[in-house]
């Protein structure tokens, strides 16, 4: 199939190319932007590095300024993850069998930009879901979804982990139902919670939570771009890294640094003792 990419993080850039090329099917186009003003960098960069030297890579702002290349490509797929911006009508329009959307979340209750609220809150899954693209953010018909279980300690490189080994699946899972004339499962309609990204203070962690919770917190906000911070002696100092190193009950106060050397510093929390690497 001919097949559109639409991403600007450079994992989710290399996990749909490892897909298409999985799959046999051709490339056309990879569509990139540099992103929200809030979080603009040298990403769409790291992207377009990726795609094969014959396939043209576009940088917009909004897809509507690449529709007419999109049409004119006349693609079977248009795929999209984690890109910031609506994907335009005429986009949706172009994909000849069908414009899918990975969204790495439950929906509809982790609708929106940023769905590692799910790992913020400490779910004991995470979900990837493909959906058709809609109007709006993370409205279309469900096509397949992949239940992940969540570590016990999660890190981000967990987190990745999980995505990239479920997503060609739930991917191909999706399109094989499209190809079988499945509409999909309708969203329930009706107010639903659009998840914003984290502020600044989400970030703010205490050492009186348990160590999950802090490496759940930790986790979502690494992966969000949201720096996170934790008391350490007196001042509040950037995390990053965390790890347990301990996961028994202390007698020491939440929040009692046990040890430092350098940047690291052993500190008790809830129930158990961790590893704080801090700038």
């Amino acid at each position: 199939m001919r097949t559109v990419l639409i991403t600007w993080r450079p994992f989710m850039a290399r996990v749909l190319l490892d897909w298409v090329a999985s799959r046999g099917d051709e490339l056309v186009l990879l569509e990139t932007t540099q992103g929200r003003e809030a979080l603009r960098g040298d990403m769409w960069k790291a992207v377009l590095d990726q795609v094969p030297f014959e396939v043209p890579g576009v940088v917009a702002r909004h897809t509507a300024e690449v529709a007419p290349l999109v049409e004119s490509l006349e693609p079977d797929l248009v795929v999209s993850w984690a890109f910031p911006h609506l994907i335009d009508a005429r986009t949706v329009a172009a994909a000849r069998v069908a414009a899918l959307n990975v969204h790495p979340g439950r929906l509809p209750d982790y609708r929106g930009p940023n769905p590692m609220w799910a790992i913020y809150r400490g779910e004991p899954e995470i979900d990837i879901t493909v959906h058709r693209l809609a109007t709006e953010y993370d409205t279309g018909e469900v096509l397949a979804v992949t239940t992940l279980p969540l570590d016990a300690t999660p890190t981000p490189e967990h987190v990745f982990s999980l995505w990239e080994a479920a997503t060609g699946p739930t991917l191909n899972a999706a399109v094989e139902r499209v190809l079988s004339g499945e509409a999909g499962w309708a969203q329930p309609e009706g107010d639903v919670e659009i998840l914003p990204l984290f502020a600044p203070a989400d970030g703010e962690l205490d050492w009186d939570a348990t160590t999950r919770t802090l490496l759940c917190r930790w986790t979502a906000c690494t992966m969000g771009g949201t720096p996170v911070t934790v008391p350490i002696d007196g001042a509040r100092r950037t995390v990053r890294g965390l790890r347990v190193v301990a996961d028994s009950v202390t007698s020491e106060r939440p929040g009692t640094v046990l040890s430092s050397l350098g940047s690291d510093h052993i500190v008790a929390a809830q129930d158990g003792l961790m590893l704080a690497e801090v700038d």
